[in-house]
C-alpha cells in the first residue's frame, strides 16, 4: 500500500514577527524583503561598474563633432543654445510665411477654376 503522506496537511511556514521589545526599531526585516532589497543593490552596484569600467577604457583623445557644441556644467553636458530670433527677424519670417501661403493658394485656386471660355 502507498503512503498516505501527501494526503496530510503541512503546517504553512510563518516567519516570525518583531518582538515587543523591539518595536521602537521598525518593522522586521522578512528574507523576501532582504531579497529584493539585495538584488536591487547589486544591479545598481553591478551598472556603477560597468560605469567605472568604461570611464577606465576612455581614449582621451576621442573626439565628435557634436562635442564642438557642448559644454559641461556642473558634470552635465548641455547643448551650447542658438540666439533666439529679436522680434524683427519673427515679423519678417511671418510676412515671409504669409506671402508663400497666398502664392501657394493662388495656384492651388488657378487648379481648381474652370478654364475660360472663348467667344
Amino acid at each position: 500500500m502507498s503512503s498516505l503522506k501527501h494526503v496530510l496537511k503541512t503546517r504553512t511556514y510563518r516567519e516570525r514577527s518583531q518582538p515587543a521589545a523591539r518595536k521602537r526599531l521598525g518593522l522586521l526585516e522578512k528574507h523576501k524583503d532582504y531579497k529584493l532589497r539585495a538584488r536591487d543593490y547589486h544591479r545598481k552596484q553591478n551598472a556603477l561598474n560597468v560605469l567605472r569600467e568604461k570611464a577606465a577604457f576612455k581614449n582621451p583623445d576621442e573626439f565628435y563633432f557634436g562635442m564642438v557644441h557642448t559644454k559641461i556644467k556642473d558634470g552635465v553636458h548641455q547643448k551650447k543654445g542658438g540666439s533666439q530670433p529679436t522680434e524683427e527677424e519673427l515679423i519678417a519670417f511671418n510676412r515671409e510665411d504669409a506671402g508663400y501661403v497666398g502664392s501657394k493658394l493662388a495656384a492651388e485656386a488657378k487648379k481648381v477654376a474652370p478654364p475660360p471660355t472663348s467667344p
